[in-house]
């Protein structure tokens, strides 16, 4: 009974043939002929499964480029539980054998279902960051656990990388640019590496195979990108004004952005860079560097004695056995260097509910909808009043995270798989 128990824990769905190849098929084909998609994998030639494959998560599209760059392999991709909560996603994702994992935490249950797929001869595929990016860079931090799976599974490690995800598909826009994407697949870690080298270096190594930087590959290649409203969506990332300093005051219009305190323009050209609308307009020219700009403010007003943000907010949860999330109430969130507090009202009664930040890695996060913060499996979902408050709350978060508890968030995390 319980090696049936055992078996039953680790068992994960082969992705479905038929569904697989064909979207694989498609994938490869349209990105080719739409997106300029140039696919280098010679390497799969020589490698045999089972082995591991980690990925940058760039773009909204990384499930796609990374089935059509590695067709005709099947792969058992590893996705956040949030998305299961959608009926239609989760009928899709169990088709397609992917394996849940609730983000930033211990699962030891996805850890179990990634073993029983590499112990069946199968490829499994992960992105360590977990999170988009927000800026053309990786989004998040790869939790050092990652290092652990990997001398867990004694696996080769391969790496997908892709330049141009991020300005094709950014996570603030719901609109696809056409330019180029390029893949290329190549080996990270043989077994015999994996057993020598200690897990600081596997970790080392898994955070440089999986870098990438779309602005700087874009600088020195300067594709050109045909799409429509090139800037919309791109005040839930970008929030604050270099001209007058405002806040929450960055708008967007078709390829404008603009700030509604002083007027300050800029235009998206069609390298995806600014360009300014007047003599007087002060801007950075990538969202990269705009990104840059938006830290250094906060790194300075973390350091005030004093520091604090507040929000009106909805609240929500993810109630075990239902899927969607339950509103829940309504009230402020408020931040500060030591924990996030919720006040307001929770089923109709007022409430107190306080997140250490100490146990706070992350805030994964969908622009312009909401912020997440998870105690374990317990998810709570914060829908702002103003949506363009998040990427600053998003943004601090990790700042203090840094700053504060860089040390307790690595022994945190090494305990993590």
């Amino acid at each position: 009974m319980n090696r049936l128990k055992k078996k039953a824990s680790s068992f994960v769905r082969k992705p479905n043939a038929i569904l697989y190849y064909s979207v694989g098929f498609f994938a490869k084909v349209y990105y080719r002929l739409v997106y300029k998609h140039k696919v280098e994998n010679s390497i799969l030639r020589d490698i045999k499964p089972p082995y591991l494959v980690v990925a940058g998560h760039s773009s909204w599209l990384d499930y796609i480029i990374t089935t059509a760059g590695m067709f005709p392999v099947r792969m058992n991709y590893v996705g956040a539980y949030n998305f299961f909560r959608s009926k239609v996603l989760k009928t899709t994702f169990n088709l397609m054998g992917v394996i849940p994992k609730y983000q930033f935490t211990n699962d030891i249950g996805a850890v179990k279902k990634m073993k029983g797929a590499i112990d069946s001869g199968r490829v499994v595929a992960i992105f360590p960051n977990g999170c988009l990016s927000n800026d053309g860079r990786p989004g998040g931090f790869a939790v050092f656990g990652i290092a652990k799976l990997i001398k867990f599974l004694n696996v080769p490690v391969i790496v997908i990388k892709t330049d141009g995800g991020y300005l094709t598909r950014p996570r603030w826009t719901k609109h696809a640019r056409r330019g180029r994407l390029e893949t290329k697949v190549f080996q990270l870690l043989t077994v015999d590496e994996i057993n020598s080298l200690s897990e600081h270096e596997v970790y080392d190594a898994v955070i440089a195979g999986t870098s990438f930087d779309d602005y700087k590959w874009q600088r020195e290649r300067m594709v050109e990108f045909k799409g429509s409203d090139l800037a919309e969506g791109i005040e839930y990332v970008l929030y604050k004004c270099p001209r007058c300093q405002g806040e929450f005051t960055i708008r967007s219009e078709g390829d404008r952005m603009f700030c509604t305190a002083c007027g300050n323009s800029v235009r998206m050209n069609r390298y995806l860079l600014f360009e300014p609308e007047g003599e007087d307009s002060i801007f950075f020219d990538g969202i990269d560097r705009w990104f840059d700009y938006q830290k250094e403010c906060i790194e300075r007003e973390i350091e005030h004695p004093g520091f604090e943000m507040n929000a009106r907010t909805k609240l929500k949860f993810a109630e075990p056995g239902k899927f969607g999330y339950q509103h829940l109430g309504s009230g402020i969130l408020k931040i500060t260097i030591n924990e996030i507090t919720y006040t307001g009202s929770v089923n109709g009664e007022d409430k107190k509910l306080v997140y250490p930040m100490k146990s706070i890695p992350m805030v994964p996060y969908a622009a312009g909808e909401y912020i997440e913060i998870a105690r374990g499996s317990d998810i709570n979902r914060f829908e702002f009043d103003d949506l363009t408050q998040q990427i600053k709350w998003v943004m601090a978060i990790r700042q203090i995270r840094d700053k504060y508890y860089e040390r307790a968030s690595l022994h945190h995390c090494n305990r993590h798989i």
